[in-house]
């Protein structure tokens, strides 16, 4: 409770009661706007440390994330390196791969040549020798028969020389 002390003296009395008499209310008027002011300080503080919090988690969280680019990043750049590594060790086999085929194409196709021109070379050494073997079948039969004949003729002549056969 507030207490009124008069310290103008008597002179202004009425003016000192209605003061007196508003001083109490004021006071608690002045009271409460503190306290509320207080209240509502001590809240805004508790919002403020709140917000801080907040800053401090989102700011680790985007600290994390960075990092995190920062290392999927590093992921990406080594994977795009081993990507164009492997795609040109792919190319150079690949070529390596085309050459050994073409090689291999120019060879079966000389070689296949080779096959064609041995094989119509053994088709004409086989009628060459199958031409000589009718031939000299021909000639024996030729010859057992000129020899049958001459056989005949010469036992015809001693026969003839000897009369009694």
């Amino acid at each position: 409770m507030f207490m009124c002390v008069c310290v103008f003296g008597q002179q202004n009395s009425v003016l000192w009661g209605l003061f007196c008499s508003l001083a109490g209310p004021l006071h608690d008027l002045v009271k409460r706007a503190g306290d509320k002011a207080a209240a509502e300080y001590a809240s805004l503080e508790l919002q403020l440390r709140s917000m801080e919090e907040k800053v401090a988690f989102a700011t680790n969280q985007a600290d994390a994330a960075r990092r995190d680019s920062q290392q999927w990043k590093k992921q990406y750049e080594v994977s795009m390196s081993d990507y164009q590594k492997l795609s040109e060790n792919s190319a150079t086999q690949y070529a390596n791969i085309q050459k050994k085929v073409t090689t291999l194409e120019e060879r079966h196709t000389t070689s296949v040549t080779k096959y064609e021109s041995a094989k119509k070379e053994g088709t004409e050494w086989q009628t060459k020798y199958e031409k000589l073997v009718a031939q000299h079948r021909s000639d024996e039969e030729r010859f057992k028969s000129d020899f049958g004949a001459l056989q005949v003729n010469s036992l015809h002549s001693l026969c003839s020389k000897k009369k009694n056969c």
